[in-house]
């Protein structure tokens, strides 16, 4: 990481030096640029590039610090500016990663206030923001409140780019997985086979993502229980994940886990196995021994082994997912105590 220096406090001692020197010498006096009057403009400008660059370095303490001098530079502002707007956005990014939801949440729907607000409702911004704020709410559990707000985006974004752009089927997929989670299966359907429809004719380039929503059709074809289309599209997502991913991707790994689920619920246990070990394999290659991919992985597999009345194979692979998430809660404490020791 590059060091951030202050200009103010560093240089002002040997710019004051010379500016006696210069005093004395003649009768011009030079003022030290620190000190000239700063335009909102230019303390926004310095201080939101300033959290960029603590950002990027992981700085993250130091980064909102300087995000919340640059809202402070655009108070003045107009309400929908978008220097202002980007802050925000940059704001709430900044606290999903740190894991303060609640901040990133009201970040969000202060933007979409201001939004509203300089645009009106008819605009590709608000329906952005929409989108991101149902990412969000859908990732944290709260898939009813996400649901409105992505069919607002969508509504917006079918309207604005057309039906079969990127951002429009990006929003049809979320709605889709949010009537999924909220039992509206019929019309998660409708919309995953829009969606995926809609990814095979833009070409190779998002062939991956077709991927993915093979699989969540296919999920969604278990919890409706369509068995036989579900195998036929997990099967399908796995073998095109692994022509464009290589088979140590962890999409791959997902997809096998669900389609195991699958497996186990048709009482195919060998099968099943063999497909949670090699997602297994796959996770802890690219993640480590203590993921919440490998925890959620032994988690599944934990429930087959009791299905099949291996219990105490089952009590084994139950304990080493316990003591994944003790470790896993363990490190978020830690990484949370850390950041309240440097605020």
């Amino acid at each position: 990481m590059r060091q951030e220096f202050a200009t103010g406090m560093r240089a002002a001692p040997w710019a004051l030096v010379c500016c006696a020197v210069a005093v004395l010498a003649c009768t011009t006096s030079v003022e030290h640029a620190s000190l000239q009057p700063q335009t909102p403009d230019a303390v926004w400008e310095r201080e939101h590039g300033r959290a960029r660059r603590f950002e990027s370095g992981g700085m993250f303490e130091d980064a909102e610090r300087h995000y919340e001098r640059a809202l402070d530079a655009g108070r003045t502002f107009a309400i929908g500016d978008q220097r202002v707007l980007q802050t925000r956005l940059a704001l709430a990014d900044l606290y999903i990663v740190q894991g303060r939801i609640d901040a990133a949440e009201a970040q969000y729907i202060e933007v979409i206030r201001r939004q509203r607000a300089a645009y009106g409702d008819n605009n590709e911004a608000i329906a952005d923001s929409l989108n991101r704020l149902g990412v969000l709410l859908a990732d944290g559990g709260r898939a009813s409140e996400a649901l409105p707000l992505f069919e607002e985006s969508l509504r917006l974004r079918a309207r604005i780019y057309g039906p079969e752009d990127p951002p429009t089927v990006a929003t049809m997929q979320n709605l889709a997985s949010v009537y999924n989670e909220v039992g509206r299966y019929d019309e998660s359907e409708k919309l995953y086979v829009l969606a995926l429809g809609a990814y095979e004719r833009m070409g190779e380039e998002y062939l991956g993502v077709a991927s993915v929503t093979q699989n969540n059709l296919a999920r969604l074809y278990r919890s409706m229980g369509r068995g036989t289309e579900a195998e036929s599209l997990h099967l399908h997502a796995i073998a095109l994940s692994i022509e464009i991913n290589g088979p140590r991707n962890p999409n791959v790994a997902i997809f096998s886990r669900d389609f195991a689920n699958l497996l186990a619920e048709q009482e195919r246990y060998r099968v099943a196995e063999a497909r949670y070990k090699a997602a297994l394999q796959v996770f802890i290659a690219n993640y480590g021994r203590t993921s919440e991919q490998v925890r959620q992985t032994m988690v599944d597999y934990a429930a087959m082994l009791r299905a099949e009345g291996r219990q105490r194979e089952a009590a084994s692979v139950a304990e080493a997912a316990v003591q994944i998430e003790e470790k896993l809660r363990r490190q978020a404490a830690d990484d949370s105590g850390a950041k309240s020791k440097t605020r």
